[in-house]
């Protein structure tokens, strides 16, 4: 009797320890994964103009349960990137800690990062999974898009060295190249022409919101029109420095372009008569035509002395 009254207790003892058992499993194993870096919508990396990229994305992993919990982390990204992404394999969280993990973004320069668009979000997918003893207990993932800002870069094309003559005009081309990663536009377009007031330039209005897409992608070509240059007929001998200068919608900012056009001044047509050597006097005849006449004159004259002389000396 008392052998079976001592098995019932023990039963009964056995049957309150169990929930007392499955509770402090069930809090063991109890762990969260989640962003700390700012996600919403996409996460945009910083980038150069030399097309250097700086990122960071980091996470948390919240251990609720007493042990320590032990992940291993893999990454996939829904396309090719143009970045390289650096960040720990592995990670330990003691029990009832909450620690942070980075990941570091940076470009991958064996890539034409301009090639990749930034309108276009990368998809993160952050994958942790708990190992005990080497083998897999529990997985979670999260996910992150990740974009590039735009680059504007709207730059004229440097220009040879031209050259004309007063009282006419010339056409120069003078094309404006993209070398950002988005389409651009130019506001609008400026000449400035230093040393030579007499030198005017027109056909800048051509360029106003002239659209121009990323030079050497997808075809893309540099694109422009021909400006003239008119000097009038007092332009003298000189050499004008000319800077031909853009706006960009994308960035605002101003670039130019610097070459040099000499204008030689135009002949000076001369009269016929003075296009001999000497200027004219009233008679029509010519300053050197005159003194030649009375250089003839002076030289009869000594011949005759000089026969009346040699004449004389004889008789």
């Amino acid at each position: 009797m008392i052998h079976t009254r001592g098995k019932t207790i023990l039963a009964i003892f056995i049957l309150l320890m169990m929930p007392i058992t499955i509770n402090s499993s069930a809090q063991f194993g109890g762990w969260e994964l989640g962003w700390v870096t700012n996600v919403d919508g996409n996460y945009e990396v910083e980038m150069e103009a030399d097309w250097d990229i700086t990122g960071e994305l980091v996470i948390y992993i919240d251990n609720t349960g007493q042990g320590e919990l032990n992940v291993a982390f893999e990454l996939e990204w829904d396309s090719d990137i143009p970045f390289i992404v650096d960040g720990p394999e592995t990670g330990t969280i003691a029990g009832g800690e909450n620690l942070s993990f980075t990941f570091t973004l940076t470009e991958d320069s064996e890539l034409e990062i301009r090639s990749f668009s930034p309108s276009e979000a990368y998809v993160l997918t952050l994958i942790a999974e708990q190992v005990v003893s080497d083998q897999p207990v529990s997985t979670q993932e999260i996910e992150a898009g990740v974009e590039l800002p735009e680059i504007f870069n709207l730059q004229p094309n440097s220009l040879d060295d031209q050259t004309m003559y007063s009282d006419t005009w010339i056409e120069v081309e003078v094309l404006v190249s993209n070398w950002g990663n988005s389409g651009d536009a130019v506001t609008s377009a400026d000449v400035e022409i230093r040393s030579c007031p007499n030198l005017k330039a027109e056909g800048l209005d051509q360029f106003n919101n002239l659209i121009v897409e990323p030079t050497d992608l997808d075809n893309n070509v540099a694109k422009g029109f021909n400006v003239k240059f008119i000097a009038s007929a007092s332009h003298p001998d000189r050499t004008c420095e000319v800077t031909f200068s853009v706006i960009s919608e994308g960035d605002e900012r101003v670039r130019s372009v610097t070459f040099d056009l000499h204008v030689s001044a135009a002949d000076i047509v001369v009269d016929d008569q003075s296009s001999n050597g000497g200027s004219s006097n009233g008679d029509g005849l010519s300053e050197n035509s005159s003194n030649l006449a009375w250089l003839g004159f002076y030289e009869l004259f000594l011949i005759l002395l000089f026969t009346i002389f040699f004449y004389r000396v004889e008789k």
